[in-house]
């Protein structure tokens, strides 16, 4: 037996005993008196056998004592009829019957509750489970989503890693074009010197050449005149 079994039974038993205890206390604080046990008396219209017989009242029946003379109490029974009973025939605390008729309906109504809790336990103890199972599930489910978190991240690092690339690449291409047009400028001024100096080239042999073209004729104009002076 669990726990909690134990504890809703120690209550219905503590429950039963303080009802009964109560039933008594209330019956002194209100001043009712019960009918003894197996007997039924005679409600009178006066104190004294002499008065009209008015109710036949059976054992166990509550009575509000009114007024106590002569051996006789003036009550009133729970429907609300007035006369006088032999006092002696009352007691103060409910017949055993009655009692006994009290604590079963107790035992009964505590049984019931007992029953609609340990319903209620079983019901909680299944949601319980359910719970405890939607728990594991969702930790699967959470570990699940930090896996596909982590690769979604991977992802999405991925085109901001090639969009460094890319302008590391277009960096390079600006440096490359930048290097290609000074090597450009170069080539055209090496191009532009090399023509330059071939047409000075060129010029100086035409002027040499036209400067021999001068000198030799009279040279060889020279040598003649030498030639017939010797002669």
């Amino acid at each position: 037996m669990s726990r909690l079994s134990k504890s809703i039974i120690i209550s219905i038993i503590f429950s039963l005993f303080f009802s009964v205890f109560a039933i008594a206390r209330t019956a002194e604080a209100k001043n009712t008196q019960y009918v003894s046990d197996n007997l039924s008396i005679n409600m009178r219209s006066g104190k004294g056998t002499g008065f009209k017989i008015t109710k036949i009242i059976k054992s166990g029946t509550p009575l509000t004592i009114l007024s106590t003379d002569s051996g006789y109490s003036e009550v009133i029974t729970p429907a609300g009829v007035k006369g006088w009973v032999l006092s002696r025939f009352l007691i103060k605390h409910p017949v055993a019957r009655e009692q006994l008729a009290k604590a079963q309906k107790d035992v009964a109504e505590m049984t019931i509750k007992f029953d609609s809790m340990s319903s209620e336990l079983n019901t909680l103890k299944t949601e319980r489970d359910i719970l405890s199972r939607s728990e594991t599930d969702l930790l699967g489910n959470k570990e699940i989503l930090n896996v596909e978190l982590a690769k979604l991240k991977k992802i999405a690092a991925r085109p901001m890693q090639l969009e460094k690339e890319n302008d590391q690449l277009r960096n390079d291409l600006v440096k490359i074009e930048t290097d290609m047009r000074l090597l450009m400028q170069e080539y055209q001024t090496l191009e532009d010197n090399t023509e330059r100096d071939w047409f000075m080239t060129g010029a100086a042999v035409l002027f040499g050449g036209m400067i021999l073209g001068l000198i030799f004729p009279k040279l060889g104009s020279a040598q003649k005149k030498a030639n017939w002076n010797r002669l």
